[in-house]
């Protein structure tokens, strides 16, 4: 299963850098990939943490992160976190850290904050550091 979510990670990522879009058709192949995984291998899902992302979905985006986004971190959530304090916690603090690389990656490249940041590698990368 952390395999899978390597892999998936790695594809939507990379699409995201590339086109600074995460495709439903990506997302919906990928929700499907993990429910296989899952049931062959018996591994517990998180409803409630998918669940606890979607009140926060109009917040977000009004701050401008995008709906590709937020259907990720579901996606990711229904699977790899468990709805704790402490996997919030992990979570946001290394969803945070990444997040700071690419913004100073961002900079160094076009010295400047205008344009988009493609969040997929910081979302996937808090969910892999939360599922080890």
């Amino acid at each position: 299963m952390y395999a899978a979510l390597i892999l998936i990670s790695l594809y939507i990522s990379l699409e995201d850098f590339r086109h600074h879009r995460i495709s439903n058709r990506v997302l919906l192949i990928s929700l499907g990939s993990l429910l296989v995984i899952s049931f062959i291998t018996h591994t517990d899902i998180h409803p409630l943490s998918a669940l606890s992302v979607l009140p926060l979905t109009p917040f977000t985006l009004q701050a401008g992160i995008g709906a590709g986004d937020m259907k990720l971190l579901t996606v990711l959530a229904f699977f790899f976190i468990p709805l704790t304090w402490e996997m919030a916690a992990d979570f946001i603090f290394s969803f945070t850290l990444i997040s700071a690389v690419l913004l100073a990656s961002a900079l160094a490249r076009s010295h400047s904050f205008a344009g988009s940041i493609a969040l997929a590698p910081a979302i996937c990368g808090a969910v892999i550091w939360c599922a080890r």
